[in-house]
């Protein structure tokens, strides 16, 4: 199994153990903008006590769990980490944090589509919120993410739901400053 059928794989547990879920990280930002390779699967799940060991159950012995439950700092969400016994490819689900507004928003609009790179159907967030979230990361391969998604999908993007949240998080002048690197803005109207 590669990285990509690892992925699928959990998107195909999750779905089987009926855990509402989306994929979240750079395969989300690959759904909008340029891809590009990543050493980890990241989802936003919300789980029932007794889920993580049913995916664990669906999954089989080549994935173990992480026991110990980490804490994200940016959002204050907590985490599972499973993992990929023969290729070492980590799966993290978050989980929901309700405690953040922008997680929560962004859980509540996120979107069921075909995802070629894993050839699944599956739940991503919208394109706003992949920008919202990168910005708030601010790691250079997030903001890197976050110009390959203003370049591929800038014209289809909510403006003013995205400056909306980049004003509430202190990120606006790091978008205007990331706008500076798409290469072609003809198409989309940033400034609404």
């Amino acid at each position: 199994m590669n990285n990509v059928e690892v992925t699928a794989a959990v998107v195909d547990a999750l779905e089987a153990c009926e855990i509402e879920y989306m994929l979240v990280g750079a395969y989300s930002s690959n759904a909008y903008g340029i891809a590009r390779a990543t050493h980890d699967a990241d989802f936003v799940v919300v789980v029932k006590p007794g889920q993580i060991r049913a995916i664990m159950e669906h999954l089989g012995p080549e994935f173990v769990l992480d026991p110990q439950i980490q804490l994200e700092g940016l959002t204050g969400s907590v985490r599972n980490v499973i993992t990929h016994a023969p290729t070492n490819f980590q799966i993290e689900l978050f989980r929901l944090n309700v405690r953040d507004e922008h997680h929560e928003e962004r859980f509540r609009r996120r979107r069921r589509q075909p995802l070629h790179e894993i050839n699944r159907e599956t739940w991503i967030p919208a394109v706003e919120d992949v920008v919202i979230q990168k910005l708030r990361w601010q790691r250079r391969k997030d903001l890197d993410d976050v110009v390959n998604v203003l370049t591929v999908s800038g014209p289809i993007i909510d403006w003013t739901y995205l400056r909306s949240w980049t004003a509430k998080h202190g990120t606006d002048e790091l978008l205007r400053e990331l706008l500076n690197e798409v290469p072609d803005l003809t198409g989309f109207d940033e400034t609404a």
